[in-house]
């Protein structure tokens, strides 16, 4: 006798997403497979891929978010390459919604807030004023509010030319 086949989870990862809603392909919904949790520092955030008619195999993140979450402003910010691309959502009754959007390796960036502990000398301080002032113009120019975004900052820099690179990544 043949034992019927079982669903098997990556450890500490989510039950209950396995499929989302598309934003740019409503009618269409994508599957999710959760792999791990990239980091324990980001407790809301899983590694997983998401696949579709209309997309193959992707690495995704998948943040869980306990309470209400802008998909306008990420949206927004996104269209001026200032937040990760949003693919798309899943709600379960009594859960967080799950949002799915592009994969960033959590070991080349890190908080604002860490960088500026612990590694802000390794850029040019007029070029990342800049870049912040850049993020809080895109939120301004369409009257969104902000709050403290020290930790919902991901920096990445490059040491050779001393870049910049910023993500708003927090939209709840």
């Amino acid at each position: 006798m043949t034992e019927p086949s079982r669903i098997s989870f990556a450890p500490s990862t989510p039950r209950i997403y396995e499929s989302c809603i598309l934003l740019e392909l409503e009618s269409e919904e994508g599957t999710l497979t959760f792999v791990s949790r990239p980091n324990d520092a980001y407790q809301r955030l899983f590694l997983a891929t998401l696949s579709s008619r209309s997309i193959p195999d992707l690495q995704v993140l998948v943040k869980l978010v306990p309470r209400s979450y802008s998909q306008d402003v990420h949206k927004h910010m996104e269209d001026n390459g200032l937040a990760l691309k949003l693919y798309g959502y899943a709600e379960a009754k009594g859960a967080p919604t799950a949002y799915v959007m592009e994969y960033f390796d959590p070991c080349a960036w890190e908080t604002l807030h860490q960088f500026l502990k612990y590694d802000a000398a390794a850029v040019d301080r007029t070029q990342l004023q800049e870049a912040l002032d850049g993020i809080i113009e895109k939120l301004e120019s369409k009257k969104y509010v902000r709050g403290d975004l020290r930790n919902n900052i991901m920096i990445r820099t490059d040491v050779m030319d001393k870049s910049v690179e910023l993500k708003v990544i927090d939209f709840d």
